[in-house]
């Protein structure tokens, strides 16, 4: 009875350490966070080599290293680790309510009347992290997510042009909860020098959230959807169209083949 329950046991710690890593690889897959953790592999397997051929100068070094390896890891982790803890924070028993039908119509009709006035964006939408904390660098609002309303919010001639707006989801549909909203910014190196600051922004925030980002290039009349600390390739109306519908209500557009009407295509 005892080596049946120790079984059980075990089979229960290796499954829970398989779901931390399993989670831990898909948080940080397509991340910075994968180049920094094959240094770390290369810096421990160095370590063992030292060791086994009797390089007491390079295992001394290394020993000094790994003695604060704790520290090191949180230090080259943190926007991962920060990320995680948000959302384990998540209560996994309340659904994530999609918008009203209409909502990924209004932010795709929203974005490409920017880009038809020559104006730059960008446009947060808020997921499972919360956003509110952003608030206080911006103005709250609480307005419905109309496209004549984005256009006043990023209209160059107003105060209100600089920064971000942040879409919120509930049961009336999209709101515009704040805007002059300003972003952190993305590490250097994770931008293409051929993008600027709000490009850079757009990736910063959905570096640290879950976060959807669109945003319109001013220069280029382009608009990208950046996510997960990614920044896309650039979009038309139906693939923009096709990229928030899958995000926001996990559909598998290819399943439900719909044909979405264009509003615009970028130039």
């Amino acid at each position: 009875m005892s080596n049946w329950q120790f079984g059980i046991t075990d089979f229960i710690d290796i499954a829970v350490v398989a779901v931390v890593v399993y989670f831990f690889l898909h948080l940080i897959r397509g991340t910075r966070a994968v180049q920094m953790l094959i240094g770390v592999a290369i810096v421990v397997i160095t370590y063992q080599l030292a060791r086994t051929f009797g390089l007491f100068t390079v295992e001394w070094m290394f020993g000094h290293f790994f003695s604060a390896f704790m520290v090191i890891l949180v230090v080259l982790f943190q926007q991962e680790i920060r990320r995680a803890l948000m959302r384990v924070a998540i209560n996994p028993l309340a659904g994530n309510s999609g918008p009203i039908a209409g909502v990924v119509d209004a932010m795709v009709e929203s974005s490409f009347s920017l880009v038809h006035r020559g104006w730059g964006g960008l446009i947060v939408i808020e997921r499972d992290t919360g956003l509110r904390h952003l608030f206080d660098s911006g103005v709250v609002l609480d307005a419905p997510l109309r496209s004549d309303i984005v256009q006043s919010l990023f209209c160059p001639d107003t105060p209100m042009h600089d920064g971000a707006i942040i879409i919120g989801r509930d049961e009336r549909g999209g709101r515009v909860l704040a805007a002059r909203v300003l972003l952190p910014l993305a590490q250097s190196n994770s931008v293409a020098g051929q993008y600027g600051t709000r490009h850079r922004a757009a990736v910063g925030i959905s570096e640290e959230t879950d976060a959807l980002v669109i945003v319109i290039s001013e220069e280029t009349g382009n608009i990208h959807l950046a996510k997960s600390g990614q920044l896309g390739e650039v979009l038309d109306s139906k693939a923009l169209h096709q990229a928030l519908e899958k995000e926001l209500f996990d559909i598998h557009i290819s399943s439900r083949q719909r044909d979405t009407k264009p509003t615009g295509e970028a130039s």
